[in-house]
């Protein structure tokens, strides 16, 4: 295969995927060289992975009995059942 354009190559990293076959086995089908292949597989992954979320928001789905705070001086505060007034208090 003589180079290929980006066009191409995203192409065949999509057909790629759906073909069941590992690089080396669609590389020898498609007469591609690995090494090629394997760096725009990598390159297109990169660009279309999707950001990995690392929070996420909690709500209590029931009203709660209330909830602690327990610092690390030890100081406990019991009963508090609003998250706003939780995380003012880790913030304080």
């Amino acid at each position: 295969m003589k180079r290929a354009s980006q066009q191409q190559m995203e192409a065949a990293v999509a057909s790629f995927k759906s073909s069941g076959l590992t690089q080396r086995e669609f590389c020898l089908r498609e007469n591609i060289k690995l090494p090629t292949f394997s760096y725009w597989y990598r390159k297109v992954n990169v660009f279309s992975a999707t950001p990995v979320v690392r929070f996420t928001e909690v709500t209590a789905p029931l009203p709660s009995v209330g909830l602690e705070v327990v610092f690390p001086n030890g100081v406990t505060v019991r009963g508090i059942q609003d998250l706003y007034q939780i995380r003012q208090l880790i913030n304080w």
